[in-house]
């Protein structure tokens, strides 16, 4: 660049050229007023990185971030008309989308800036879009595969409505500790594991928003919570056990041939044996669950004995018919 006498020309780029990708990993916003006045007291201490890019908001060419987007919304409040290349910005060349994404993500986990679940997200974009395996994932950012899952967990596996109240609490949480001092946040505050809200992610959707509901009203920490977790999935597959004998039975009790070809001797010695194996983990379940999950099966036993007290019946009545008309 020219050099005008006493003044160096430094390249610079407009700042409303430089935009933020509308698919950022970040989802939510957090306070950037510390940022700002750590700018305007001492400047950026950190360059945001940025890529060129054709597809932006104007016709002229414009930049995308790839990390630093907190940094460049700062910028923005404070009226800051333009960056210097080299030191406000560096211009990444040649980067890809996905490239530009990892870099993102690394940054992130680095600072601790996204929260566990638009991790998770972040992760299952790279693998379902840009073909990257977990277990890949974890040693570019240098965590085991069993972080990466797990982040990938909350996010495949909460249902959207708990996923959004989660991340509502833990930014209300963070609004908190900006705004007390530590011992003062401890006592306003229940923050709940990260290990807890994992294992909810276990659970079938159905159970989850009341499983977390009970566990934040309760303060539960950790030990209590993952017990009271295993009782709740004790309880679930108890039910669901109960209801696939059920369901079973409901096939063999059907009387409309339309809805059920006739049944091979194999098929049905087959169904006969899935219905025995099923109760016998229906029985070790139920005995080893507690009073309140051991009173919402009698119900469906109760309803299961009656089906299987008439089928049994009409079987004999069958039976006997048949032996009539030979005789006859």
């Amino acid at each position: 660049m020219r050099k005008n006498k006493g003044e160096q020309r430094h390249l610079t780029i407009p700042i409303d050229r430089v935009y933020f990708d509308g698919d950022h990993l970040r989802k939510t916003q957090t306070d950037i007023s510390q940022l700002k006045n750590t700018i305007s007291d001492v400047g950026l201490l950190q360059p945001i990185i940025v890529r060129k890019t054709s597809s932006s908001p104007s016709s002229s060419e414009g930049y995308t971030v790839i990390d630093g987007q907190r940094r460049l919304q700062a910028l923005k409040e404070l009226e800051v008309p333009e960056l210097i290349v080299g030191r406000d910005v560096i211009i990444d060349a040649d980067e890809t989308e996905a490239d530009a994404r990892f870099k993102r993500i690394i940054a992130n986990v680095q600072r601790e800036d996204i929260n566990d679940i638009e991790l998770g997200h972040a992760f299952v974009e790279l693998k379902e879009k840009y073909g990257y395996k977990y277990n890949e994932i974890a040693e570019i950012i240098g965590k085991t595969p069993h972080y990466v899952s797990a982040k990938v967990g909350l996010a495949k596996r909460l249902t959207t409505e708990l996923q959004d109240i989660i991340i509502s609490d833990w930014n209300a949480a963070e609004c908190i500790r900006s705004k007390f001092s530590e011992e003062e946040s401890a006592d306003l505050l229940y923050e709940m594991n990260i290990n807890i809200i994992e294992e909810i992610a276990r659970l079938p959707g159905e159970l989850q928003r009341p499983a977390y509901d009970t566990i934040r009203a309760r303060e539960m920490d950790k030990k209590e919570a993952l017990e009271y977790l295993r009782s709740v999935k004790r309880d679930a597959e108890v039910m669901k056990l109960a209801s696939d004998v059920k369901g079973l039975m409901e096939t063999y009790a059907s009387n409309e041939p339309a809805r059920m070809e006739p049944l091979t001797h194999r098929e049905l010695k087959g169904y006969l044996k899935k219905i025995n194996r099923n109760l016998d983990r229906l029985a070790v379940v139920a005995k080893t669950s507690g009073p309140g999950e051991r009173e919402q099966v009698i119900p469906v036993l109760e309803s299961l004995i009656e089906k299987l007290t008439s089928l049994y019946a009409e079987i004999k009545a069958g039976e006997a018919g048949s032996v009539e008309a030979e005789a006859g």
